[in-house]
Parts: C-alpha cells; sequence; structure tokens
C-alpha cells in the first residue's frame, strides 16, 4: 500500500495533517483531499473526486467517514517507522522482553 502525502499545519499547540489531493498537488496547488480512491491509488479534493467518479464509475471512492480505508500518510509511516532515540535509524528488530520496536543500537544498548 502506497503512503499518502500530508500537509502539518501547527494550530496553537496541536499539529493538523491533511491529506492532499494528488491531481491538484501534481498542478502545484495544495488542496486537501476528500476522498480516496483504492483503484488509482489517489487521494482528491472535492472537485477533483466528482470529475473522477464520473469517469470512473465502476471505481469505489472513500470518503473521511472511511478513513480507515486510506493508505497511511507518509508523515506518520516515517514516524512509525523512525526510531525516537537514534536519529535516522528504522525500527528492525522487537524486543519481547518489553514489548518494543527497536533499531540495532537500542537492542544492543538497553535490551538484550
Amino acid at each position: 500500500m502506497a503512503a499518502a502525502s500530508v500537509s502539518l499545519k501547527s494550530k496553537d499547540s496541536e499539529t493538523i495533517a491533511a491529506y492532499l489531493c494528488l491531481t491538484c498537488k501534481n498542478k502545484n496547488t495544495e488542496t486537501e483531499a476528500k476522498a480516496y480512491c483504492k483503484k488509482c491509488d489517489s487521494c482528491f479534493c472535492e472537485q477533483c473526486v466528482n470529475l473522477h467518479n464520473q469517469l470512473f464509475q465502476n471505481h469505489a471512492t472513500y470518503g473521511p467517514e472511511e478513513m480507515e480505508k486510506w493508505p497511511v500518510a507518509m508523515a506518520t509511516q516515517e514516524f512509525l517507522e523512525n526510531c525516537a532515540v537514534h536519529n535516522g535509524k528504522k525500527l528492525i528488530l522487537f524486543c519481547e522482553d518489553h514489548s518494543q520496536l527497536c533499531c540495532d543500537i537500542c537492542i544492543l544498548l538497553s535490551h538484550r
């Protein structure tokens, strides 16, 4: 499954992530996506999804109420894959004693 493109915006102390429309992004415009098509593996804004649905009537699109069917956002995927302690290291091992994902340095220093 591909990772989706997101825009991260800070509002006071919270960060808001918005999926971006692929069609608009290709035109150098950041428009928040309102739907995802699994067959196209793309997110679309309201205007683009209407055109998409006219052209591809056999494709199912999923709105925000079915977010669990959307791909993992790139920012989320990178956060989940990278070690918070050792910058640039990937989480590649699992410590069964601590039920924790670890990078190769964490395993050597903190886990047996």
